[in-house]
């Protein structure tokens, strides 16, 4: 019988856990440093973006459900040959696409897309008086104020250990938010390789040639 190979993320520490002792060795690190790595500083800032963007973007998506379920989504049915049920058009080239150009069909989808043009508007007029137009121009704020801060993380050096663990703290929670986000968060993730190799090769003691040139044990 073959030896039982054991799960790499057995007993692994959850990404929670992580996080929180990588927050709690954060704030510490702001309290007691002065002045703090600037990466220290940009995940403080970070955090607080970031807990703005999921507020706002789950505002925005109750304010959504709610005007759905009211109202539906603006959209008009578009019926089909036979006996076959109509499929839903979103938007004007939905109908051309779905019932073609001929001249046949051009009443039809004139009407189509003054009905489609109708249930628009009134959908724009609802999202505005129930506060979603809002809620999403919040969102969208929130989500350009976190995209920035992370192409910082992503290119501020670390100034020590903690600089990098704020790096890699950045990249964990936007992992989760985002995991199929292009470039991130693997720039940072590699950012934080950068600043790791830097910190090991300056902790390093200088060795053979480099050591009698700069005068080790056996240097004047």
């Amino acid at each position: 019988m073959p030896p039982r190979v054991r799960d790499p993320g057995a007993g692994a520490p959850s990404r929670r856990a992580i996080l929180a002792a990588a927050a709690q060795l954060l704030t510490a690190a702001l309290a007691r440093e002065e002045p703090a790595d600037p990466l220290v500083v940009l995940w403080r800032d970070w955090r607080e973006a970031h807990s703005t963007l999921l507020r706002q973007s789950r505002r925005a998506q109750r304010l959504e459900r709610g005007l759905v379920e009211r109202t539906g989504f603006p959209r008009v049915p578009v019926p089909q040959d036979g006996d076959a049920p109509p499929v839903y058009a979103a938007a004007p080239s939905d109908i051309d696409r779905l019932l073609g150009s001929d001249a046949a069909t051009q009443a039809l989808r004139a009407r189509l897309k003054r009905d489609l043009a109708a249930a628009q508007a009134a959908w724009t007029a609802a999202a505005d008086a129930c506060g979603l137009a809002a809620a999403r121009a919040a969102e969208d704020a929130a989500d350009r104020r976190v995209l920035a801060l992370l192409n910082a993380a992503a290119t501020m050096p670390a100034r020590s250990l903690a600089g990098v663990i704020a790096r890699l703290a950045i990249a964990t929670e936007w992992s989760a938010h985002e995991p199929e986000a292009d470039g991130q968060p693997w720039t940072v993730i590699r950012a934080a390789l950068a600043d790791l190799v830097a910190v090991a090769g300056a902790a390093r003691p200088p060795s053979g040639r480099a050591a009698a040139e700069q005068g080790g044990p056996h240097g004047p």
